[in-house]
């Protein structure tokens, strides 16, 4: 088995690849952050329209008996 060739990276690309690799967890945070936004909001649209829906129930009920 011959040996492995081994890759030097130069101090410039070291850079340039961390910054991608930087940029790439910073997309990866910002898409986890938005999804959890989004999803607290419809939870809480969510819910507001529950509650109305059933003190509009209640409400409807108590008026007919």
């Amino acid at each position: 088995m011959p040996p492995q060739k081994v890759v030097q990276q130069t101090p410039e690309t070291a850079v340039i690849t961390a910054k991608i690799e930087d940029l790439r967890k910073f997309i990866t945070l910002i898409g986890k952050d938005s999804r959890f936004a989004a999803g607290l909001w419809v939870g809480f649209v969510k819910g507001l329209a529950i509650g109305i829906f059933v003190s509009l129930l209640l409400v409807g009920l108590k008026l007919m008996v």
